[in-house]
């Protein structure tokens, strides 16, 4: 391998072999390589093999890489890293010293001293212009360094102001420090905006006593509890503006995309609060013409199956709940769809692909094209109102939304002046609330007129 490209990270402990055909100045380098190899995982032998041609710099390099490594040995070995014995550490040492002490010779001052003369304290001593010096002449070198360190910055006059402060150094900077504190209370007296920028965090620190705040009366603390509310309801409708900004440029790139797959939605829009209560109080003036029957505003339990509405005279809606998954699902009632129309799983899925799934939607489509009716048109409204997570987990019916389902449904049964028929909804799934349910179904629609029939049977049990 090449050192440079084998040399840096990579484990390959599936080989055993390492074949060098260049070798570095940099006898570490090689050694990294090799030890792609040799990590742990290897369990095999590794041969390593170096290939040199003869009579070529090659040979010259690799004699200095194995001197290096020799040099690594002897100081890793001077260091008692080494497990050899007593002889071969102090010869190494010998080595060492040898190394260390060659060349010294050229900074003797004495032309008779030989390396053998020189110890190695010496060479750590100190010098002067290229020279080692005794310690006589130590002194005399000292003394011109403390000459040219008398013309550092701390020396002015004749005296060190680098050293410890004499005692009337510290009165001077005392006394300094109290005019500086004077400045600093006259200073937090010329402002409120000055007291809390400049002077608020230097009077905590130097322990300067501030001014204490005026109590507020009545009246100014009511001014200022308007003000919080006047901004914080100034806030609201900013935050409400801009939620509103952010769900009208989502509606419109959803449109954009909607028309540019040729979709076009199925679900019933929604009602207003206003055309709602006005629609209540049409019926309450019809109500009160009409005869007293409770039987026109109650819920009719009927046995049967719910996708076909026997007791139906006219059009009919038939209610399913499903989820925001747009995954159809099998058994009960969707098997029981399916048999009768192939719109349900056609267009719940479609609805899914294209997003149109929100929680309170509402799909209406007709269901006559495998089985019909003489007497009437069938149709089917999918509510939204169960969600299904990520690990396909189904919650349970969200009575909200099925609460704004059932007002778009009411207001398609009444268009089209036709009867609702619903199975048993929310039976046998997670926080089952059959009278909550039963509540919403008889205020939204028996309560107002639209002939609502709830059937009991099996295939009601989604």
């Amino acid at each position: 391998v090449s050192v440079f490209a084998g040399g840096v990270g990579l484990n390959l402990t599936a080989a055993d072999t390492v074949i060098f055909m260049d070798s570095d100045f940099n006898p570490q380098n090689d050694l990294q390589a090799a030890a792609r190899c040799h990590r742990i995982g290897q369990n095999r032998p590794v041969k390593v093999v170096r290939l040199l041609a003869r009579d070529t710099v090659e040979e010259i390099m690799y004699s200095r890489a194995v001197s290096k490594l020799h040099l690594t040995n002897t100081v890793i070995e001077e260091g008692r890293f080494s497990l050899l014995d007593q002889a071969q550490s102090a010869a190494a040492g010998l080595q060492l010293s040898e190394i260390l002490k060659f060349g010294v010779d050229k900074l003797l001052s004495s032309e008779e001293s030989s390396v053998q003369d020189v110890k190695l304290e010496k060479i750590l001593g100190p010098s002067r212009d290229g020279q080692w010096v005794d310690d006589e002449d130590f002194t005399s070198v000292r003394e011109e360094d403390e000459e040219e360190e008398s013309n550092h910055m701390y020396y002015f006059e004749g005296k060190d102001y680098s050293k410890d402060p004499s005692s009337e150094d510290q009165k001077s900077f005392d006394r300094l420090l109290e005019e500086q504190l004077d400045e600093f209370q006259s200073a937090a007296g010329e402002g409120r905006a000055l007291r809390h920028k400049a002077g608020a965090s230097l009077s905590i620190a130097f322990g300067i006593p501030t001014r204490k705040r005026k109590p507020l009366t009545e009246a100014e603390l009511e001014l200022r509890r308007q003000r919080r509310e006047e901004a914080a309801a100034k806030r609201a409708k900013i935050q409400e503006d801009e939620k509103k900004r952010q769900q009208e440029q989502k509606y419109k790139k959803r449109m954009a995309w909607w028309e540019s797959c040729g979709y076009r939605s199925r679900c019933l829009p929604s009602v207003d609060s206003e055309e709602d209560e006005e629609e209540e109080e049409e019926e309450e003036d019809d109500s009160s013409m009409c005869s007293t029957d409770s039987d026109s505003t109650a819920i009719h339990y009927v046995l049967g199956d719910v996708t076909h509405p026997h007791a139906a005279q006219g059009d009919a809606i038939i209610v399913h709940c499903v989820d925001d998954s747009g995954r159809w699902g099998r058994g009960g009632l969707f098997t029981a769809l399916e048999v009768r129309s192939d719109e349900p799983r056609k267009q719940y899925e479609l609805a899914g692909r294209m997003k149109d799934l929100d929680l309170g939607h509402v799909l209406l489509f007709a269901i006559d094209d495998k089985q019909s009716r003489l007497d009437g048109q069938d149709q089917l409204a999918l509510v939204v109102a169960q969600r299904r997570d990520r690990a396909n987990n189904l919650s349970g019916i969200f009575l909200s939304a099925l609460d704004e389902g059932l007002k778009k449904i009411y207001a398609a049964a009444k268009r089209n002046k036709a009867s609702v028929h619903l199975p048993r909804i929310g039976h046998s799934t997670k926080s089952f609330n059959w009278y909550g349910t039963e509540r919403l179904i008889r205020k939204h629609l028996a309560s107002r007129g639209i002939p609502t029939f709830m059937y009991l049977s099996n295939l009601s049990l989604d």
